[in-house]
């Protein structure tokens, strides 16, 4: 029995390498396609990246506005920042 458990290793090994390089190869045939959805997600990455920008600047926007109309008018703000909270949730 001892005779036949080198061979069958061999066998073993052999077989698992050959898996490994079908598999490797059956991977790299995967790669353009991959390359691809990376760049259609970075494209859209990009896009929220911008249209996050642009909403931040207009917030920022606002709460200096808010803060002017603070020291000028606070009742009228208070009343802004009152209707502000309960009526649009």
């Amino acid at each position: 029995m001892k005779k036949y458990i080198g061979p069958i290793l061999s066998i073993a090994t052999i077989g698992i390498l050959f898996y490994t390089l079908f598999d490797l190869k059956e991977q790299v045939k995967q790669i353009p396609q991959l390359k691809r959805e990376l760049d259609t997600t970075k494209r859209t990455l990009d896009s929220v990246n911008n249209e996050l920008f642009i909403s931040s600047t207009i917030v920022t926007r606002y709460e200096i506005t808010l803060d002017w109309y603070r020291t000028e008018h606070p009742k009228e703000a208070q009343m802004f920042e009152d209707w502000l909270s309960f009526n649009t949730e």
